[in-house]
């Protein structure tokens, strides 16, 4: 732990909501980098995911969350139960709406219990106002405001990366004053074979039609890195489904389906890893895996901080 400043502030903040309010998104544009996927689809992210910011006066630890719903199958029981626990070690709590749903809290009565019973800080985050007309929203605001009675309520959209800085500054006027907990060129306690899975995890869910994406996993075999400047990194990968006709979709005509998402995954990896990449999909069948808890812990990635 680095030494402690008068000056300096930290702690930790989660970030929770409804899947597809645009947690991640906002993740990505407070840290001003990928870290977190995200699709237009509910429920992509599954894992509790760190992001670090840093400043010379600021260190703010992001703790983005799988969307709390009511959850139907192993898997998604599961995820529910990531972004609850993450509630047990944090300084504030961001909470993230989407102001086109119906103004229900009550909707989130799991989540608003769990915040209550631990005494947290609450910050209303308003998200996708763009997409809102303001008398349509002000009712939102009000029914929530009510609801949660938060200590700041701030309107933005995290997509076009308007609004950001005044979170940020509410973010900080509510912290204490205290030590960095990671060095300041930290940027997570994920692992780099983490990210990439989840890269290719993303490019899958936009390729992908209905409920396919939702039976899928990502498992990097294989890492090879580049040894110095100008060498390729080497990374083998392997897309589990569940069925075997699952496996001919996500291969395509031809293998024209899963070329088109290693092209896209190995441009984003390139650009997380600073270094050209060779990258080989494969894909797998493992039976009704997401059914069974022992495969569902290993291939969900429940546990981020693997080998890097």
């Amino acid at each position: 732990m680095e030494k402690s400043s008068t000056s300096h502030r930290s702690g930790y903040v989660a970030i929770v909501g409804r899947p597809n309010v645009g947690k991640s998104t906002l993740l990505n544009g407070l840290l001003g980098t990928k870290l977190s996927i995200v699709s237009f689809r509910p429920q992509t992210t599954r894992n509790r995911v760190m992001g670090i910011f840093n400043s010379d006066e600021l260190q703010v630890v992001f703790l983005d969350t799988p969307g709390v719903h009511e959850a139907r199958g192993l898997l998604n029981r599961r995820m529910v139960d990531q972004a609850l626990s993450t509630l047990s070690d944090v300084d504030l709590v961001m909470l993230m709406i989407d102001p086109r749903s119906e103004a229900d809290p009550e909707q989130d009565s799991v989540l608003l219990e769990r915040i209550r019973s631990k005494g947290l800080p609450l910050i209303l985050v308003i998200n996708k106002v763009d997409l809102v007309e303001k008398p349509r929203l002000l009712p939102v605001i009000q029914a929530w405001d009510e609801a949660v009675s938060p200590l700041a309520i701030v309107p933005l959209s995290a997509l076009k990366q308007q609004g950001l800085d005044p979170l940020m500054a509410v973010i900080a006027g509510q912290l204490s004053e205290g030590p960095a907990y990671f060095p300041k060129d930290q940027l997570s306690d994920v692992s780099e074979r983490f990210v990439v899975s989840e890269l290719i995890r993303e490019k899958l869910f936009i390729q992908l039609d209905k409920e396919l994406p939702y039976s899928l996993a990502v498992e990097i075999e294989e890492w090879e890195e580049a040894r110095k400047k100008g060498d390729v990194t080497r990374i083998m990968a392997r897309i589990w489904v569940e069925r075997d006709s699952q496996k001919a979709i996500v291969i395509g005509r031809k293998g024209a389906r899963i070329k088109e998402v290693g092209t896209a995954a190995r441009l984003d990896v390139e650009r997380l890893l600073g270094t050209r990449v060779f990258l080989k999909l494969t894909v797998g069948v493992k039976k009704d895996w997401t059914r069974k808890k022992s495969v569902v812990e290993g291939l969900g990635h429940f546990d981020t901080k693997g080998h890097s």
